[in-house]
């Protein structure tokens, strides 16, 4: 009965919202946007493909779920073959230059009959879920098809917390059907517990954040990087993953160091590629900026402005200071780990509630800056320039942080190797 006026609830939702909703799906200049696959519906092509053998279906919501997972996926593809769904265009456009050889799909519309027919067609032997997506008719499918699923790198913010439990008599009657469910810390599996989840299917697995800094610490030579760029060997402040709300702060604390030093380069990198006002307010304040697009150029670049995907990696690993977004504007930050990987300074705002477990390992011990406010943080960058011995420790000691709690991936491929 719950799962019938739940059908409804999404019916009824997605008919109120469409012209919204479509907005967001639909194809775009440089965004495969495919609203058919949300309905289950593929190429021919692709269903034959996927009839010949079981598939592990992956889901990942964005880029930033996605390039978490990476490791993970690298591993299982190889003996496997892999389905990879996602909720975002932006998502789907990051995995298709980063993984050409993986079938990438849309997240059906979690509708009963719309999931029967996915399941279906994708064929899968498990499904994972990378963080903590619940999606009822998705998994209660999943059991009654006797598809294991398991969700990995689980994580719930106290907001996220606050929001389920106003559902709690949902989740109560969803979570007992999850086969397995790894979350990174004992808090967070108390909490999926009282939602409503198996005690006995709950473990503790770490954050794959660690795991992911670690393997790009391997995988990204800054070397080959700075020559791809033709950026001269001169300090770097990236201001990574920068939301609307905070490109003001940002521009202003630009400024400041710019009138107080001039052999540094900035590299802004905004978050949301087509809603950033970024380049308006550099020209208000008669800053003079260069597009990642437009590069290399022949006259010296002092601000880029990086309006490409996947490209906010490249920068923190030559980069000398970093400041990551989402985390002065009351979001609740973004990976305070993939600065940290290449050994640099980090520094986020007091909002990090998303990532607060890896947040509050980096901050307690010395691997990492918090600030208040724009002001604080113009404070501290300058502290940091002119003390660079200090910034490369701090970057040293994250460092050492990444090294001493990865591990969680190779936890959770156990567990789903068990499922084969």
């Amino acid at each position: 009965m719950i799962l019938i006026l739940y059908d409804n609830f999404l019916i009824f939702f997605l008919i109120l919202f469409f012209p919204f909703i479509y907005k967001r799906i639909r194809n775009e200049k440089g965004f495969y946007g495919d609203w058919k696959e949300r309905i289950g519906i593929y190429e021919r092509r692709l269903i034959e493909d996927l009839k010949k053998e079981k598939n592990i279906w992956i889901h990942t919501v964005s880029i930033g779920e996605f390039l978490t997972i990476l490791p993970l996926i690298e591993k299982l593809k190889k003996g496997n073959r892999i389905v990879i769904s996602f909720t975002t265009k932006t998502g789907r456009k990051v995995a298709e230059e980063k993984l050409k050889e993986v079938c990438k799909v849309y997240f059906p519309l979690d509708i009963s009959f719309i999931v029967k027919k996915v399941i279906k067609l994708l064929n899968p032997k498990i499904i994972i879920i990378a963080e903590t997506e619940i999606w009822p008719n998705l998994i209660i499918n999943a059991y009654k098809k006797k598809i294991p699923l398991i969700i990995v790198n689980g994580r719930i913010s106290e907001n996220s917390f606050n929001k389920y439990k106003k559902i709690r008599f949902l989740t109560k009657k969803i979570l007992p059907y999850v086969s397995k469910i790894i979350m990174r810390s004992e808090d967070e599996r108390n909490k999926i517990i009282y939602l409503g989840a198996n005690e006995k299917n709950v473990m503790v697995g770490g954050s794959f954040k660690f795991d992911m800094a670690y393997w790009m610490s391997n995988e990204i030579k800054p070397e080959i990087i700075r020559e791809k760029y033709k950026i001269e060997n001169k300090k770097i402040i990236v201001f990574g993953s920068i939301h609307p709300e905070e490109e003001e702060g940002v521009v202003s604390v630009i400024e400041k160091i710019m009138d107080k030093y001039e052999d540094l380069i900035f590299v802004i990198v905004p978050r949301y590629i087509d809603r950033t006002k970024i380049y308006e307010k550099l020209e208000k304040k008669s800053i003079k900026y260069v597009r990642r697009s437009q590069m290399p150029v022949k006259n010296e670049m002092k601000v880029i402005v990086v309006d490409t995907y996947g490209e906010l990696i490249n920068f923190y690993s030559i980069c000398d200071i970093a400041f990551v977004g989402g985390s002065l504007n009351g979001y609740g930050g973004q990976n305070p780990l993939e600065p940290v990987s290449f050994g640099k300074c980090v520094i986020c705002g007091k909002d990090m509630f998303l990532l607060k477990y890896e947040w509050e390992i980096l901050k307690n011990k010395g691997g990492g800056i918090e600030v208040k406010n724009f002001e604080e943080l113009y404070e501290k960058m300058i502290y940091l320039i002119e003390n660079p011995d200090i910034a490369k420790e701090i970057g040293k000691t994250g460092y050492r942080l990444i090294l001493e709690n990865k591990g969680a991936i190779e936890k959770t491929l156990n567990i789903i190797n068990s499922y084969f």
